[in-house]
């Protein structure tokens, strides 16, 4: 019974150290002033939407990602579709971020913030 104990507490005491990594996925519109973003991101169970954002708004959202985490977002800006892009893949991500994944939309492409090297990394150039 003591055993049982020891071990139940052993049990909990693990699980309540282990900390849950919450990600969040910021995108911000980068392009020239006056022109109007708007962003529709999705992942494969969790849809965010279509959101306008004016020159220097960002969006952004959080969860904890396991190894198939994925969004995808629609860009497009002045009313005019430009790509669908990858805006987070735990695969690829977790060698640039972890826990604030910054993106920027830019007028010559998208910019990913590597949070190790602190530089912006041109994933997807619109040509």
């Amino acid at each position: 019974m003591m055993m049982n104990n020891v071990l139940a507490i052993v049990v909990v005491l693990m699980i309540t150290s282990v900390k849950a990594t919450i990600t969040t996925v910021r995108v911000e519109n980068d392009l020239p002033v006056d022109t109007i973003l708007t962003l529709h991101c999705k992942s494969s169970t969790k849809d965010l939407g279509a959101k306008v954002l004016h020159s220097g708004q960002y969006i952004e959202w959080s969860f904890q990602p396991n190894t198939n985490t994925k969004y995808w977002c629609s860009v497009t800006w002045n009313n005019i579709p430009q790509k669908n892009i990858v805006i987070y893949d735990a695969a690829k991500d977790v060698a640039v971020c972890t826990d604030k994944c910054w993106r920027g939309i830019s007028s010559d492409g998208a910019y990913f913030y590597n949070q190790f090297k602190s530089t912006w990394e041109r994933r997807y150039p619109w040509n």
